[in-house]
């Protein structure tokens, strides 16, 4: 269960939406508590989560987690079904982002006055990438 837990596609989306909150508070003059603790919280976050990896990679030597690897640990791909619930759930992020990234541009164009609309856009991307691939890896798996 541990590494079912490390390795789900949550871990680097609640990373990520922490960076984005961390940066979005940041921009702001009047909200800088709230950027030392939402810091302080990514902070602690990831030093949680590569812990308990290394815990993990103490437990199950052959079976180790890289957590700073380059293949995103959500990749299950043990055997040839595994395989293609990651292309097809790749393939549909791609076809999230060929829609998306032109609706961001045009977004970022015409409220470029605004500072936080780039990060507020790159937050969306990211997160709406882990909601498609996770919802596709989950559809694809239930109907097996």
């Amino acid at each position: 269960m541990m590494k079912s837990i490390l390795k789900s596609p949550l871990i680097p989306m609640i990373l990520f939406v922490l960076i984005i909150t961390f940066l979005l508070l940041s921009l702001t003059n009047t909200l800088v508590n709230l950027a030392r603790l939402s810091f302080m919280i990514l902070v602690l976050f990831t030093f949680l989560w590569l812990t308990f990896i290394k815990l993990y990679n103490r437990r199950d030597s052959n079976n180790q987690i890289k957590p700073l690897g380059l293949i995103p640990p959500e990749f299950r791909e043990m055997d040839e079904g595994q395989q293609w619930v990651t292309y097809k759930a790749c393939r549909n992020v791609y076809i999230y982002y060929s829609f998306a990234l032109p609706a961001v541009a045009v977004i970022c164009f015409l409220l470029s006055d605004r500072i936080l609309v780039p990060l507020i856009c790159i937050g969306v991307l990211g997160i709406g990438q882990y909601i498609v691939y996770w919802l596709t890896t989950v559809h694809v798996l239930n109907r097996i």
